[in-house]
């Protein structure tokens, strides 16, 4: 999917294993936990690059709380689009929406819906607890299939949410199972040690790298490598994501919009500082 898959450094960003001071950074056991439930109203919007150029951009939204199947669930909207200039070329616009159980956080259902050049496809899943299986079904042939759900899982895009609310040791890797594409991959996530990552006209951030590794019935999943640049406050905010694909490389920087209020005005206050040394 376009969102996920420009989901690499470009050359508004820069990173580093040291502070600007150029002092060593402590090693730390244990990072907070982030946001326990998704935020309602918290928009997160990306640019996208392909080789250092800019191809497309996209957002993630927290939508509202709905009824889902009889309980309240939290809506999360995605968009993926090319540019203009790609657009002309190959138009990508996907759109992808993911429910999750206000009290148990779990996927209830999960709907996608991609145009890329002339593929088209048009899904929805139905995550039945009380049976134990997803229920797939193609909105455009209207076919059915039906796969075990395993004990714990999340779908795409909520395992950002759920990422984002886990305590982080590094060098310690989490383990979840993904949902996508009628399948669900056992997914091993390395968390690295904590390092600075400077992004241009944003600011200087403390982060954390996170890269899933995914394994289906015991064989690596081989489709690029994917890094994401985590803060490594109690916000835990996606800054950057970059992806090693057949394509070359690709990224996503988060837009300065998109910093809680308090950050931006933190990082304006310290660039201002700094212009008058």
């Amino acid at each position: 999917m376009f969102l996920l898959s420009i989901l690499v450094l470009t050359p508004a960003v820069a990173d580093a294993t040291t502070d600007p001071s150029g002092e060593p950074q402590p090693e730390e056991t244990v990072l907070p936990a982030g946001p326990a439930h998704p935020v309602v109203g918290e928009r997160l919007g990306f640019h996208g690059n392909w080789l250092g150029i800019p191809v497309g951009y996209g957002w993630m939204e927290v939508k509202e709380i709905v009824p889902v199947n009889g309980r309240d669930a939290y809506h999360i909207e995605v968009h993926g689009r090319t540019n203009d200039v790609l657009s002309k070329l190959y138009p990508i616009h996907d759109e992808i929406h993911s429910y999750l159980d206000v009290d148990t956080l779990r996927p209830v259902r999960f709907e996608k819906n991609q145009r890329e050049g002339h593929y088209r496809a048009n899904e929805t899943v139905e995550f039945d607890y009380g049976r134990s299986v997803a229920i797939y079904r193609s909105l455009l042939n209207g076919s059915v299939k039906e796969v075990s759900l395993p004990k714990t899982f999340q779908d795409l895009i909520s395992a950002l949410y759920w990422l984002r609310s886990q305590p982080l040791t590094p060098g310690t890797p989490l383990a979840i199972d993904l949902y996508t594409d009628e399948k669900f991959y056992h997914t091993d996530i390395g968390i690295s040690q904590p390092m600075s990552l400077e992004l241009l006209k944003r600011g200087t951030f403390r982060c954390v790298i996170a890269e899933p590794k995914a394994t289906f019935k015991g064989l690596l999943v081989k489709r690029g490598r994917l890094w994401a640049y985590l803060t490594a406050d109690t916000n835990r905010l996606p800054l950057l994501v970059k992806a090693s694909t057949p394509w070359g490389q690709m990224s996503a920087v988060l837009d300065e919009d998109s910093l809680p209020p308090a950050l931006r005005r933190t990082l304006r206050a310290r660039s201002a500082g700094n212009e008058l040394r």
